[in-house]
């Protein structure tokens, strides 16, 4: 049975085995693969055993999927190959590899582990709010400017309400 050995951007490392099948691959609990990371889509991608061979297909993701460090939409899997759904690396291991080992490819998905980047290239975020990039945060600022005209907005109010009638 061929595998998906899956490194997460916190350090965790984790194998999934993959049937001979569809097999989901995404964000939420509807999918066979559930990879908690925010870079993952909720739907991302899955991964196809079709004709004795294994595919990844992206599934119109938002940070994409990568074979190999080349963005893909579709392509055959072979042992060893770098998957990355946004920016969680993972190793295909395939039963029927004979050229390499179980020890190579722990060795190969260490050096995944130590050279992956947790941004990947073309990194895009789904945040709707840009990152502040001077490193000034005005927010606190901002909050305290508003309680102050908001407290002279009530207090003038108050003036106004209970001053005499001339």
């Amino acid at each position: 049975m061929a595998k998906l050995q899956i490194f997460l951007p916190d350090g965790t490392e984790t194998t999934h085995d993959l049937p001979e099948e569809k097999t989901s691959v995404g964000r939420t609990s509807e999918n066979q693969l559930l990879i908690a990371d925010d870079s993952v889509s909720s739907q991302h991608a899955e991964i196809i055993f079709e004709n004795a061979n294994f595919f990844v297909r992206d599934l119109e993701s938002t940070n994409s999927t990568f074979l190999n460090g080349s963005k893909i939409q579709s392509a055959v899997l072979k042992h060893g190959d770098e998957v990355r759904f946004g920016s969680v690396a993972c190793v295909f291991l395939s039963e029927n590899s004979d050229s390499r080992g179980a020890t190579e490819s722990s060795t190969l998905g260490e050096q995944v582990a130590a050279t992956c980047s947790l941004r990947p290239e073309g990194f895009v975020s789904s945040s709707p709010t840009p990152r502040n990039k001077n490193g000034k945060d005005f927010g606190p600022l901002a909050v305290a400017a508003a309680a102050v005209i908001g407290f002279l907005a009530v207090g003038g109010a108050l003036y106004l309400i209970f001053q005499a009638p001339a």
